[in-house]
């Protein structure tokens, strides 16, 4: 899978120039002990989070106003590109809690954020009617 075919959306309009993305799942593991015993006695699935970075070529301060506002968005990644039947990664509710600016002297300007939602849905991009 080539991942210049990426497309990475903020709801459902495309963050412009939009240069990486990452997605994390973690997961929490509840785990207790036995006396007399090297395994646990009880394993299960604890808390989960959904965290998300994006690093973008400046354009404006829309992003850096709604990391500030605090605002909740969901961040789509379209891995494969935005056509039917592609994979589609949504992570729901997302709220940024770092922006940073970088201004380098070969005159592009990136913008980073990160931030963390509240669901991750695994779907399928459907045919556009």
């Amino acid at each position: 899978m080539l991942g210049r075919k990426g497309v990475v959306k903020k709801g459902e309009t495309e963050i412009g120039y939009a240069k990486g993305v990452g997605i994390n799942i973690d997961i929490d593991l509840i785990k207790e002990y036995a006396l007399n015993s090297e395994k646990p006695a009880f394993l299960a699935i604890g808390n989960q989070s959904y965290k998300v970075s994006i690093e973008a070529m400046y354009v404006d301060n829309a992003y850096a106003e709604t990391v500030k506002a605090g605002s909740p968005v969901d961040i789509e990644l379209d891995p494969a590109g935005d056509v039917a039947g592609n994979p589609k990664i949504t992570v729901k509710n997302v709220i940024f809690t770092k922006w940073k600016l970088d201004q380098k002297p070969t005159g592009v300007v990136m913008q980073s954020m990160e931030g963390e939602g509240d669901d991750l849905l695994l779907e399928t991009i459907e045919e556009q009617g």
